[in-house]
Protein backbone atom coordinates (compact mmCIF):
# COMPACT_ATOMS: atom_id res chain seq x y z
CA UNK A 1 0.00 0.00 0.00
CA UNK A 2 2.58 2.32 0.82
CA UNK A 3 4.28 1.71 -2.42
CA UNK A 4 1.41 2.86 -4.38
CA UNK A 5 1.10 5.93 -2.09
CA UNK A 6 4.68 6.85 -2.81
CA UNK A 7 4.25 5.76 -6.50
CA UNK A 8 1.18 7.72 -6.81
CA UNK A 9 2.93 11.21 -5.29
CA UNK A 10 5.94 10.32 -7.62
CA UNK A 11 3.67 10.67 -10.45
CA UNK A 12 1.92 14.28 -9.14
CA UNK A 13 4.91 15.73 -8.76
CA UNK A 14 6.43 14.93 -11.95
CA UNK A 15 3.42 16.03 -13.54
CA UNK A 16 3.77 19.58 -12.27
CA UNK A 17 7.64 19.84 -12.34
CA UNK A 18 6.45 19.75 -16.35
CA UNK A 19 3.82 22.64 -16.46
CA UNK A 20 4.98 25.96 -17.64
CA UNK A 21 3.14 28.88 -15.29
CA UNK A 22 1.49 31.71 -16.85
CA UNK A 23 4.28 34.26 -15.58
CA UNK A 24 6.80 32.82 -17.67
CA UNK A 25 4.71 32.71 -20.83
CA UNK A 26 2.82 36.34 -20.91
CA UNK A 27 5.04 38.90 -22.66
CA UNK A 28 5.41 42.68 -21.42
CA UNK A 29 4.68 41.73 -17.52
CA UNK A 30 4.13 44.43 -15.28
CA UNK A 31 3.76 44.00 -11.39
CA UNK A 32 0.91 46.51 -11.31
CA UNK A 33 -0.77 44.79 -14.69
CA UNK A 34 -4.92 43.85 -13.56
CA UNK A 35 -3.26 40.33 -13.91
CA UNK A 36 -1.72 40.84 -10.41
CA UNK A 37 -4.87 42.37 -8.60
CA UNK A 38 -4.04 46.26 -9.55
CA UNK A 39 -6.16 47.47 -12.16
CA UNK A 40 -5.08 51.18 -13.91
CA UNK A 41 -6.50 53.83 -15.38
CA UNK A 42 -7.68 53.54 -18.89
CA UNK A 43 -6.92 56.48 -21.57
CA UNK A 44 -3.94 57.45 -19.73
CA UNK A 45 0.23 57.10 -19.38
CA UNK A 46 0.88 54.74 -17.26
CA UNK A 47 4.46 54.29 -17.52
CA UNK A 48 7.31 55.38 -20.01
CA UNK A 49 10.46 54.04 -20.91
CA UNK A 50 14.36 55.69 -22.33
CA UNK A 51 14.53 53.50 -25.41
CA UNK A 52 17.99 52.42 -26.52
CA UNK A 53 17.23 52.67 -30.60
CA UNK A 54 20.38 54.19 -32.21
CA UNK A 55 19.58 55.27 -36.14
CA UNK A 56 21.43 52.63 -38.32
CA UNK A 57 24.52 53.89 -39.81
CA UNK A 58 25.11 52.42 -43.33
CA UNK A 59 28.34 49.95 -43.39
CA UNK A 60 30.70 49.05 -45.59
CA UNK A 61 29.59 45.56 -48.17
CA UNK A 62 25.80 47.24 -46.97
CA UNK A 63 23.44 46.33 -49.91
CA UNK A 64 21.27 49.56 -50.42
CA UNK A 65 18.60 50.27 -53.03
CA UNK A 66 18.37 53.82 -54.48
CA UNK A 67 15.25 55.43 -56.12
CA UNK A 68 14.77 58.74 -57.11
CA UNK A 69 11.53 60.90 -57.85
CA UNK A 70 12.08 64.18 -60.15
CA UNK A 71 10.41 66.32 -62.85
CA UNK A 72 12.84 65.05 -65.24
CA UNK A 73 11.39 62.37 -67.51
CA UNK A 74 12.28 58.31 -66.35
CA UNK A 75 14.23 57.97 -69.55
CA UNK A 76 16.82 60.17 -68.42
CA UNK A 77 17.46 58.81 -65.29
CA UNK A 78 20.94 56.72 -65.35
CA UNK A 79 20.55 55.99 -61.84
CA UNK A 80 17.95 53.23 -62.06
CA UNK A 81 19.50 52.23 -65.69
CA UNK A 82 22.67 51.73 -63.98
CA UNK A 83 21.26 49.73 -60.92
CA UNK A 84 18.90 47.56 -63.36
CA UNK A 85 22.52 46.79 -65.17
CA UNK A 86 23.85 45.43 -62.23
CA UNK A 87 21.88 41.79 -62.47
CA UNK A 88 21.15 40.30 -59.56
CA UNK A 89 22.65 39.99 -55.84
CA UNK A 90 23.37 36.19 -55.77
CA UNK A 91 23.91 37.27 -51.83
CA UNK A 92 20.35 37.90 -50.71
CA UNK A 93 18.34 35.29 -53.03
CA UNK A 94 20.50 32.45 -51.59
CA UNK A 95 19.00 33.15 -47.83
CA UNK A 96 15.45 34.01 -49.86
CA UNK A 97 15.26 30.76 -52.08
CA UNK A 98 16.71 28.49 -49.88
CA UNK A 99 15.07 25.41 -48.18
CA UNK A 100 11.74 24.32 -46.65
CA UNK A 101 10.06 28.02 -46.02
CA UNK A 102 12.86 30.50 -46.59
CA UNK A 103 10.57 31.96 -49.47
CA UNK A 104 7.60 32.08 -47.50
CA UNK A 105 8.92 33.74 -44.51
CA UNK A 106 10.55 36.62 -45.88
CA UNK A 107 7.26 37.40 -47.85
CA UNK A 108 4.84 37.28 -44.18
CA UNK A 109 7.51 39.91 -43.18
CA UNK A 110 6.26 42.23 -46.02
CA UNK A 111 2.78 41.22 -45.49
CA UNK A 112 3.20 39.41 -48.95
CA UNK A 113 0.91 35.95 -49.97
CA UNK A 114 2.63 33.19 -52.05
CA UNK A 115 1.22 33.08 -55.88
CA UNK A 116 1.65 35.39 -58.92
CA UNK A 117 4.53 35.66 -61.24
CA UNK A 118 7.03 34.73 -57.76
CA UNK A 119 5.14 31.84 -57.25
CA UNK A 120 8.05 29.63 -58.47
CA UNK A 121 10.86 30.73 -57.03
CA UNK A 122 8.82 31.05 -53.74
CA UNK A 123 8.86 35.35 -54.05
CA UNK A 124 5.95 37.60 -54.96
CA UNK A 125 6.87 40.13 -57.85
CA UNK A 126 7.66 42.93 -55.01
CA UNK A 127 9.77 40.93 -53.25
CA UNK A 128 12.15 39.56 -56.58
CA UNK A 129 12.05 43.70 -57.65
CA UNK A 130 13.46 44.48 -54.11
CA UNK A 131 16.44 41.63 -54.42
CA UNK A 132 17.50 41.75 -57.80
CA UNK A 133 19.19 44.69 -57.86
CA UNK A 134 21.19 47.06 -55.67
CA UNK A 135 23.87 49.18 -54.92
CA UNK A 136 27.13 47.46 -52.82
CA UNK A 137 29.21 49.89 -50.38
CA UNK A 138 32.59 48.85 -50.96
CA UNK A 139 35.24 47.74 -48.17
CA UNK A 140 35.42 51.47 -47.85
CA UNK A 141 31.58 52.38 -47.46
CA UNK A 142 31.74 54.46 -50.96
CA UNK A 143 28.92 53.85 -53.56
CA UNK A 144 30.30 54.57 -56.84
CA UNK A 145 27.46 56.15 -59.12
CA UNK A 146 27.85 57.38 -63.05
CA UNK A 147 28.59 61.00 -63.75
CA UNK A 148 28.38 61.49 -60.16
CA UNK A 149 31.74 59.32 -58.91
CA UNK A 150 32.35 58.09 -55.41
CA UNK A 151 30.38 59.19 -52.73
CA UNK A 152 31.27 58.07 -49.11
CA UNK A 153 27.95 56.43 -46.99
CA UNK A 154 28.98 54.36 -44.43
CA UNK A 155 28.91 56.15 -40.82
CA UNK A 156 25.67 58.11 -42.01
CA UNK A 157 22.09 57.81 -40.98
CA UNK A 158 19.68 56.43 -44.07
CA UNK A 159 18.62 60.15 -43.92
CA UNK A 160 21.64 62.07 -43.74
CA UNK A 161 22.72 59.83 -46.80
CA UNK A 162 19.41 60.44 -48.25
CA UNK A 163 20.27 64.21 -48.33
CA UNK A 164 24.14 63.77 -49.22
CA UNK A 165 22.70 61.81 -52.46
CA UNK A 166 20.09 64.43 -53.39
CA UNK A 167 22.71 67.14 -52.97
CA UNK A 168 25.22 65.57 -55.59
CA UNK A 169 22.09 65.24 -58.20
CA UNK A 170 20.39 67.95 -57.98
CA UNK A 171 22.58 69.44 -60.78
CA UNK A 172 20.83 66.35 -63.03
CA UNK A 173 18.02 66.29 -62.08
CA UNK A 174 15.01 68.53 -61.27
CA UNK A 175 14.04 68.87 -57.78
CA UNK A 176 15.23 65.34 -57.03
CA UNK A 177 13.38 63.67 -53.63
CA UNK A 178 15.65 60.20 -52.95
CA UNK A 179 14.84 57.12 -50.84
CA UNK A 180 17.03 54.91 -49.58
CA UNK A 181 16.51 51.48 -48.69
CA UNK A 182 18.48 49.06 -46.52
CA UNK A 183 18.55 45.50 -48.36
CA UNK A 184 21.45 43.97 -46.62
CA UNK A 185 19.70 43.60 -42.92
CA UNK A 186 19.70 39.57 -41.88
CA UNK A 187 19.45 38.09 -38.68
CA UNK A 188 19.44 34.13 -37.41
CA UNK A 189 17.16 33.06 -34.84
CA UNK A 190 17.67 29.59 -33.34
CA UNK A 191 16.35 26.96 -30.08
CA UNK A 192 12.92 27.33 -28.98
CA UNK A 193 10.99 28.65 -32.06
CA UNK A 194 8.44 27.31 -34.00
CA UNK A 195 10.37 28.51 -37.51
CA UNK A 196 14.08 28.66 -36.94
CA UNK A 197 16.14 30.33 -39.74
CA UNK A 198 17.91 33.31 -41.16
CA UNK A 199 15.54 36.26 -42.09
CA UNK A 200 15.78 39.35 -44.51
CA UNK A 201 14.21 42.43 -43.19
CA UNK A 202 14.04 45.61 -45.17
CA UNK A 203 13.60 47.88 -41.55
CA UNK A 204 16.42 49.44 -39.79
CA UNK A 205 14.58 49.37 -36.32
CA UNK A 206 13.68 45.43 -36.28
CA UNK A 207 13.20 44.51 -33.23
CA UNK A 208 13.51 40.83 -31.02
CA UNK A 209 9.54 41.22 -30.90
CA UNK A 210 9.66 41.22 -34.97
CA UNK A 211 12.14 38.25 -34.91
CA UNK A 212 9.77 36.62 -32.85
CA UNK A 213 6.77 37.20 -34.62
CA UNK A 214 8.65 36.08 -38.48
CA UNK A 215 9.80 32.52 -36.53
CA UNK A 216 6.15 32.05 -35.94
CA UNK A 217 6.60 32.75 -31.92
CA UNK A 218 8.10 31.28 -29.33
CA UNK A 219 7.31 27.75 -28.07
CA UNK A 220 5.23 26.84 -24.95
CA UNK A 221 8.64 25.91 -22.78
CA UNK A 222 10.62 28.95 -24.63
CA UNK A 223 12.99 30.83 -21.67
CA UNK A 224 11.15 34.28 -22.58
CA UNK A 225 13.50 35.63 -19.47
CA UNK A 226 16.82 34.99 -21.18
CA UNK A 227 16.73 35.79 -24.88
CA UNK A 228 20.79 35.43 -26.13
CA UNK A 229 21.36 38.26 -28.73
CA UNK A 230 24.61 37.66 -29.79
CA UNK A 231 26.37 40.92 -32.09
CA UNK A 232 29.03 40.53 -34.21
CA UNK A 233 30.44 44.47 -34.73
CA UNK A 234 33.58 45.81 -35.30
CA UNK A 235 35.41 42.92 -34.76
CA UNK A 236 34.17 42.32 -31.93
CA UNK A 237 31.41 39.86 -30.61
CA UNK A 238 28.78 41.46 -27.87
CA UNK A 239 26.25 39.29 -25.94
CA UNK A 240 23.16 41.01 -24.31
CA UNK A 241 20.23 38.98 -22.23
CA UNK A 242 16.62 40.41 -23.12
CA UNK A 243 13.83 39.37 -21.12
CA UNK A 244 10.41 39.60 -22.78
CA UNK A 245 8.45 39.16 -19.80
CA UNK A 246 9.60 42.16 -18.44
CA UNK A 247 7.13 45.71 -19.51
CA UNK A 248 10.25 47.38 -20.26
CA UNK A 249 11.84 45.50 -22.89
CA UNK A 250 11.88 48.38 -25.19
CA UNK A 251 14.40 50.14 -22.61
CA UNK A 252 16.86 47.28 -22.90
CA UNK A 253 19.99 47.48 -25.24
CA UNK A 254 19.86 44.17 -27.07
CA UNK A 255 15.76 44.93 -27.74
CA UNK A 256 16.60 46.82 -31.36
CA UNK A 257 18.58 44.01 -33.66
CA UNK A 258 21.51 45.04 -35.92
CA UNK A 259 22.55 43.42 -39.27
CA UNK A 260 23.88 39.81 -38.91
CA UNK A 261 22.77 39.36 -35.24
CA UNK A 262 22.23 35.50 -33.64
CA UNK A 263 19.27 35.45 -31.45
CA UNK A 264 19.19 31.91 -29.16
CA UNK A 265 16.09 31.01 -27.00
CA UNK A 266 17.05 28.56 -24.28
CA UNK A 267 14.49 26.52 -23.27
CA UNK A 268 12.57 26.24 -19.77
CA UNK A 269 13.36 22.83 -17.42
CA UNK A 270 9.93 22.29 -18.14
CA UNK A 271 10.64 21.12 -21.40
CA UNK A 272 13.56 18.41 -20.43
CA UNK A 273 10.88 17.07 -17.87
CA UNK A 274 8.32 16.80 -20.53
CA UNK A 275 10.24 15.31 -23.11
CA UNK A 276 13.08 13.20 -21.07
CA UNK A 277 12.14 12.59 -17.31
CA UNK A 278 7.91 12.36 -17.71
CA UNK A 279 7.98 9.49 -20.42
CA UNK A 280 11.12 7.97 -18.22
CA UNK A 281 9.16 7.84 -15.35
CA UNK A 282 5.78 6.86 -16.68
CA UNK A 283 7.69 3.51 -18.28
CA UNK A 284 9.15 2.90 -14.64
CA UNK A 285 5.92 3.58 -12.69
CA UNK A 286 3.92 1.53 -15.37
CA UNK A 287 6.56 -1.18 -14.85
CA UNK A 288 6.57 -0.87 -11.29
CA UNK A 289 2.59 -1.10 -10.69
CA UNK A 290 2.27 -3.90 -12.89
CA UNK A 291 5.01 -5.79 -10.97
CA UNK A 292 3.45 -4.95 -7.66
CA UNK A 293 -0.27 -6.29 -9.19
CA UNK A 294 1.28 -9.43 -10.57
CA UNK A 295 3.00 -10.36 -6.73
CA UNK A 296 -0.14 -9.55 -5.43
CA UNK A 297 -2.06 -11.74 -7.13
CA UNK A 298 0.30 -14.50 -6.78
CA UNK A 299 0.47 -13.59 -3.18
CA UNK A 300 -3.30 -13.74 -3.24
CA UNK A 301 -3.43 -17.24 -5.34
CA UNK A 302 -0.90 -19.09 -3.00
CA UNK A 303 -3.19 -18.08 0.58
Amino acid sequence: MKAKITLFILSIFILFSSCVPNKKIVYLQHPNDPEFGQIEESDSIIRTYQSFNKPYELQPEDIISLRIASLTPSEFDFVKKYEEQLGIIRRLNQYNQGTANGGNQNMRMQGLGSGGSGEDSGLAPIMLDRQQTGFVLDREGYLELPEIGRVRLSGLSIPEAEELIRKKLIDYFETPVIRIQLLSFHFTIIGEVNSEGRYTSFDPETNVIDAITLAENLTDFADRSSLKVIRFQEGETKVYYVNTLREDLVAQQGFYLQPNDLIVVPALRARQSRNYLLPTTTNIIGITASTLSLVLLIFNLSQ
